[in-house]
């Protein structure tokens, strides 16, 4: 245990510098290069909303191949989901952020904020399954891709609530040819704040031109992070 503290405070110290160093609006984690994207975990819908009118689009989890980088970033692993419409994947050099600080397109101006942020927590910490990357198969990548509806209705979503949502029809996001709508939806309806549910280890990867991604680091890097959010709030009521 004390070997892992300390390995986590010399990393917070670390990191800590890339925060107070870096210019960006974003509070930066680290940076990760992300190279290879491809699409064989997820599924394809037709989408409505956040910049799309009813076009094709992969939805569910995006593989790739992390090549090296600083800070949590060395930690994001080859896979993870989109939560930026309507950019595309990006192969190069990403920064890492905190997940209620992403998406931060110039297309919507403000990131998606604590309280999203925390219902995104909940829902992976309750319907997430390991098994979708682990054995993709055609089901599996549906499932996979009504997990994406939902994370997409939670961030562009602006009327109502979870009990309320709805990821084939609304006013931010919705999709048509989600053959898992129903679980979906069944999903996002139980959504209430429980943090007894919240997933740890949440950040997203984000580039300016590029699709930002929401991805798990593992625990011992979390801890690290909780540390650099009580920093970071440090550094805002500055």
């Amino acid at each position: 245990m004390k070997k892992l503290i300390t390995i986590c405070l010399v990393a917070v110290v670390v990191l800590v510098g890339i925060v107070l160093t870096s210019t960006a609006s974003a509070t930066i984690l680290g940076t990760v290069d992300i190279e290879n994207h491809n699409n064989n975990l997820s599924d394809s819908a037709n989408l409505w909303g956040g910049g799309f009118s009813g076009s094709s689009a992969r939805t569910g989890i995006y593989s790739w191949t992390n090549e090296g980088g600083t800070g949590l970033g060395t930690q994001v692993p080859n896979w993870g989901f989109c939560i930026e419409l309507p950019q595309r994947p990006y192969n190069g050099g990403q920064d890492v952020i905190p997940l209620e600080e992403g998406p931060l397109p110039a297309l919507y101006g403000t990131p998606m904020g604590i309280t999203k942020a925390n219902y995104i927590r909940e829902l992976w910490g309750r319907d997430f399954d390991q098994n979708w990357i682990t054995n993709p198969t055609t089901a599996n990548k549906q499932m996979a891709e009504a997990f994406g509806a939902c994370l997409w209705e939670i961030i562009y979503e602006t009327n109502g609530s979870p009990a309320t949502w709805n990821v084939s029809n609304g006013t931010g996001f919705y999709a048509t040819g989600i053959e898992q709508a129903a679980t979906a939806n069944s999903w996002l309806s139980q959504l209430d704040g429980n943090t007894a549910y919240f997933a740890q280890g949440l950040v997203a990867t984000s580039y300016s031109d590029g699709q930002d991604f929401l991805v798990q680091v593992p625990e011992p890097a979390t801890i690290c992070l909780l540390g650099l959010g009580a920093l970071s709030l440090i550094r805002r009521k500055k």
